[in-house]
């Protein structure tokens, strides 16, 4: 079994984009938002280093699952240093593609030898950002992130920024943490995230909804932890203490003036957690068998919730799942089943049903990488809206090319059809994009997510008759400079109504000491 999974190991793994939907269980980007790519990016940026971390900094770096971390532990202590990204796929809960997709955002730098104190460096990292665009008239929009960070021990997080229709940033998003040893598991100071058990009591940020993949199921709970978002959660602060499997976490938003608290125990195949807000008290678990999983949530807000899951794993790189939920009075359910290349979801609830389906194999044929892929979808509200994606990319010698025809039917037919081409290397990376679309009706409105400098999540709805092109360009001419590039232009040409279009230039620097 073991060589069957270094094998695959030797496959090329994926890029960020794949890494992102991997790791998050979506179908596709445009399933996202914003907060979840800017973690993302952060994390891109300042990878997290497996052997270095703490129990608590790599909870709240919301990669690993509970049942992750508590391996890891349990593999650098009885063996130390995770040496290779072969050596993690062997360890319990990940496997080859999960320790794959871990890469853009994980190092493996060794504690050094036995006695030997690591000393924990200073980093920073500051990126700043400005936008004009131009229809009616034209407009401005700026704003700044910088982190501090030591080693893995401390780190500072500070971000604002403006836009087109707020022109004043305000004092944004701060956020400062310390990740202690043994008892201490972390102190936060500012804005904070509050991810607790599957999301009933307390759940702060974005969550996939309605789910899109048998992975976006089940929830995996960070806990309390720091923030850069532009869109934080809560303000005021946060401390988690550890003591052989078990955690107890405070915490206490000064904004809304909300105190939460949270106590449970993490093993390596179960875990349990009781949470409590003003508002809500719950218990949650999750238990891991043999090739079957089980998880839940009963709370009380006054009212009951619950939520109830299960996946089975028959062979390797196949799930298959279900899961229930009763929140707000309204009950839900959940199936699907998923491949290395395929996932198919069913959902149902009295204001919805839902059916999607997506199949993206890859073949490798030489130095040329073709990979297509199809997507279908079928959602009732009051009518039925009927989707159809089919993409194909071709790799080689780092060059793409890339197109995408999308197909909905609501009371009218919609449809766009966008062609990019472009080259990746270390260093630089271009492309050039294309679109041309007729949306008729706004029920039948497609959404693509385009290419942007990290932090700008940039997942517009075409609407309308008309065309769009693009330019994006990112220059890295050494390790601290990063440099970023976006015009963009989207024109109606063939509107009956007259609708104006917008021309807007973005540009991003990055500087990393």
């Amino acid at each position: 079994m073991k060589t069957l999974l270094l094998l695959f190991l030797c496959y090329a793994g994926p890029g960020f984009e794949e890494a992102v939907l991997f790791l998050c269980g979506a179908s596709c980007l445009e399933d996202l938002d914003q907060t979840t790519l800017e973690a993302y990016r952060a994390l891109e940026l300042r990878p997290v280093e497996l052997n270095l971390c703490p129990r608590s900094r790599l909870l709240s770096c919301g990669l690993l699952s509970p049942f992750q971390v508590a391996a890891l532990l349990d593999e650098r202590e009885r063996s130390g240093d995770i040496l290779s990204y072969t050596e993690l796929a062997l360890i319990d809960g990940f496997g080859p593609e999960y320790a794959e997709a871990l890469k853009p955002f994980t190092r493996l730098s060794s504690s050094g030898p036995p006695g030997k104190k690591k000393a924990h460096k200073l980093h920073h990292d500051l990126m700043l950002r400005a936008s004009a665009k131009s229809s009616d008239k034209l407009q401005y929009a700026g704003g700044f992130r910088y982190k501090a960070s030591l080693g893995e021990r401390a780190e500072l997080n500070w971000a604002a920024r403006s836009t087109y229709d707020e022109v004043s940033p305000g004092i944004g998003t701060f956020s400062a943490a310390y990740y202690g040893r043994k008892y201490l598991g972390k102190v936060v100071l500012g804005h904070f995230n509050a991810r607790l058990g599957q999301g009933l009591a307390v759940w702060s940020g974005f969550s996939l909804q309605p789910w899109s993949s048998v992975s976006s199921f089940r929830r995996s709970p960070t806990g309390f932890s720091p923030t850069g978002s532009y869109s934080p959660g809560f303000c005021g602060i946060a401390a988690d203490f550890d003591y052989k499997g078990w955690s107890l976490a405070a915490a206490y938003s000064f904004a809304d003036g909300t105190p939460m608290g949270n106590l449970s125990y993490i093993g390596k195949r179960f875990m349990a957690g009781l949470n409590a807000t003003s508002q809500a008290l719950s218990a949650d678990f999750r238990a891991g068998l043999p090739n079957v999983g089980l998880y839940g949530e009963l709370c009380w807000k006054g009212h009951p919730e619950a939520v109830l899951g299960a996946f089975w794993i028959p062979v390797y790189g196949t799930r298959i799942g279900a899961m229930g939920r009763y929140t707000q009075g309204l009950p839900e359910l959940a199936a699907g089943a998923s491949s290395a290349s395929w996932d198919a979801v069913v959902y149902y609830s009295s204001k919805q049903f839902r059916l999607l389906g997506k199949w993206s194999p890859s073949f490798p044929a030489g130095a040329l990488v073709i990979s297509p892929s199809v997507r279908a979808a079928a959602c009732k509200k009051n009518d039925w809206r009927l989707e159809g994606r089919g993409e194909l990319k071709l790799e080689a010698w780092k060059w793409i090319l890339k197109c995408r025809l999308d197909l909905v039917h609501t009371d009218e037919f919609s449809w766009l059809f966008n062609v990019e081409g472009g080259r990746e290397s270390e260093k630089f990376k271009f492309y050039l994009r294309w679109t041309l679309f007729r949306v008729d009706d706004w029920d039948g409105r497609i959404y693509v997510y385009e290419r942007d400098a990290p932090g700008n999540f940039n997942v517009p709805a075409y609407y309308g008759k008309g065309w769009a092109a693009s330019v994006y360009g990112a220059w890295k001419p050494s390790r601290r400079h990063h440099f970023y590039l976006r015009v963009s232009d989207i024109q109606y040409p063939w509107m009956t109504n007259t609708k104006k279009g917008k021309l807007e230039v973005k540009l991003q620097y990055e500087l990393k000491l």
